[in-house]
């Protein structure tokens, strides 16, 4: 992939704008975090067990999928079938007939609202849809007997954070399940796991600041446009759309750099500042809370045109 250097933001610019989207992720987090998840409100939170397999099915569900629809999609998965749905997904793949008629209520009649397949070519939005399903059925059908994802999950978090990002990322049944060789989803639900045992559990101790960075298109933009990063990675055929993916290394390393911050709310922070004010297009610089640390809201054309999908004009 092509990479260019651009101007970056000063140090304590850097830090202040890093600052300042940790507070933007804290307080947004803490008010919609339930509704990030897609929890659904007849699953409590003290149901341990339950939420974790919950959990890992919206992840596995929502790679290169719309998130709205998909959150639509595992809430009414889960309305429909209930505990079946997380505890005997086999008795739920004997119905198959129903899960295909909400796949096409919510996401098309090719579940093409669901999925943006893209350049992945000839593959079907329900291709994509079958495996991760398959994915979740063969894990369940294969843990060992007396053992939940709540003690496999608890048990590595013991180890630190990066024991269960590595236990999700590279199981023998879950990695068939992921996208590429880093997924994000695998990161995004390290994180909602290390917040719910730590905030809502209360069971362990963990530095928060172990957190990871998802760093999805929207995220990346927002590090690419403020200056945050000097190196800018872009596809080849689409000079001004980034690779997000390529550039996650050191916009991690810039996060880390700040102390006390914790990157999985810097991350959600610039996800928000991404979805209300930095858009793909015509970005409200204007309203936005930190253009005052940003160079492509202060005017630099150079900053203005990254774009995380498709060309900025």
């Amino acid at each position: 992939m092509p990479k260019v250097k651009q101007e970056a933001l000063e140090p304590d610019q850097r830090k202040e704008l890093i600052s300042h989207l940790e507070q933007i992720g804290r307080r947004t987090w803490k008010g919609q975090w339930r509704e990030s998840m897609a929890l659904p409100e007849e699953l409590p939170i003290e149901n341990r067990e339950s939420i974790i397999r919950y959990l890992l099915l919206r992840s596995l569900l929502n790679q290169q999928g719309d998130t709205g629809k998909i959150r639509e999609f595992v809430r009414e998965l889960f309305a429909r079938f209930g505990d079946t749905l997380l505890y005997q997904p086999d008795t739920v793949e004997q119905r198959f007939g129903d899960v295909l008629d909400i796949f096409r209520e919510i996401g098309g009649r090719k579940g093409r609202e669901l999925y943006r397949v893209g350049a992945l070519g000839g593959i079907k939005p329900l291709s994509l849809f079958l495996y991760r399903f398959a994915t979740f059925i063969f894990l369940v059908r294969n843990l060992p007997d007396g053992t939940g994802l709540y003690e496999l999950s608890r048990s590595r978090l013991q180890d630190g954070v990066n024991s269960l990002w590595a236990f999700l990322r590279e199981h023998s049944i879950l990695e068939g399940g992921w996208v590429g060789n880093d997924p994000k989803a695998a990161r995004m639900l390290t994180n909602w796991l290390v917040w719910l045992f730590v905030e809502k559990w209360r069971e362990l101790d963990i530095d928060m600041r172990e957190t990871l960075m998802v760093v999805d298109g929207h995220v990346g933009k927002v590090f690419c446009r403020t200056g945050v990063i000097e190196d800018v990675v872009y596809e080849s055929g689409r000079p001004y759309v980034i690779v997000a993916k390529n550039m996650r290394g050191s916009i991690e390393k810039r996060v880390q750099s700040v102390p006390q911050v914790v990157p999985m709310f810097v991350d959600e922070g610039a996800f928000h500042v991404a979805m209300k004010w930095c858009f793909e297009a015509s970005p409200d610089c204007t309203r936005c809370p930190v253009r005052s640390w940003c160079m492509a809201g202060q005017g630099s054309m150079e900053h203005q045109r990254w774009s995380a999908y498709q060309r900025f004009k």
